[in-house]
């Protein structure tokens, strides 16, 4: 099933295997859209019930003012009557993961965090960034320098073309979802944290503190991978889902 879910105050797209499978939920981080599943999409085919969306204003869905992303990932949820699942979040997806594991733990088995943008964790800034620039194309080419440094991959720059939409127009209609950061140590659901060692480098001390700081949490640290772990390493994604418990 494809199609646009009404959350009520906006539609977001949203793809699901359906069945009776053991369900999976993966949410994409803020430099592209659900496509980033692309690879682990096709390696779970037939194996879990897969469910992804594009989040507002990224990708097949429409903008829609402030939203909060966690309440937007609990009324998908409910929408297509998804139980307790297994979530793996890549960046912002794996933040929005983190902040409902610790809003309602009963709704998240396990979690696989591929470098989480984390609620309030403290910001991430290269020194030697240069502003982002307002123009689109020059705005890609900073995504590419600072979060693909594994390679040019023509879907990594599409996808990061799908984002500018975002942050150019909306970037600013994110409501506060949390402070997940200061209770990491409270995070009760069983977890992998997956770095790549191509990773931007102001954002490895957050996801190396957050792996010692939940409790079980293992740490995977990927040759080769940068930002886009799905793309780049999607069969170590697939692992890590394997790997927790059933």
């Amino acid at each position: 099933m494809r199609e646009l879910i009404n959350l009520g105050d906006g539609c977001v797209w949203a793809e699901d295997t359906g069945g009776g499978l053991p369900p999976v939920v993966l949410l994409h981080p803020g430099v592209g859209d659900s496509r980033i599943w692309n690879p682990v999409w096709e390696r779970l085919a037939g194996q879990h019930r897969l469910i992804r969306y594009d989040a507002r204003g990224f990708g097949r869905s429409a903008p829609a003012g402030r939203f909060s992303r966690l309440d937007d990932l609990r009324r998908v949820l409910d929408r297509l009557g998804v139980g307790p699942a297994l979530f793996v979040g890549c960046s912002m997806g794996g933040g929005t993961a983190l902040d409902l594991a610790l809003a309602e733990p009963d709704r998240v088995r396990g979690m696989v965090l591929a470098c989480p943008g984390i609620s309030g964790a403290p910001p991430s800034h290269d020194p030697d960034d240069e502003p982002d620039s307002a123009d689109p194309e020059t705005f890609v080419e900073q995504g590419v320098a600072r979060w693909a440094r594994a390679g040019r991959d023509p879907l990594v720059v599409d996808l990061l073309r799908s984002a500018v939409r975002f942050w150019l127009n909306w970037g600013d209609t994110f409501v506060d979802d949390g402070d997940a950061w200061s209770r990491l140590e409270d995070v009760a659901t069983p977890c992998v944290l997956l770095l790549g060692d191509l990773e931007r480098r102001s954002f490895v001390p957050s996801c190396v503190e957050a792996a010692r700081r939940i409790p079980g949490c293992r740490l995977v640290r990927i040759p080769g991978a940068d930002h886009f772990v799905p793309l780049r390493t999607p069969d170590a994604v697939v692992e890590a889902l394997r790997s927790l418990p059933r």
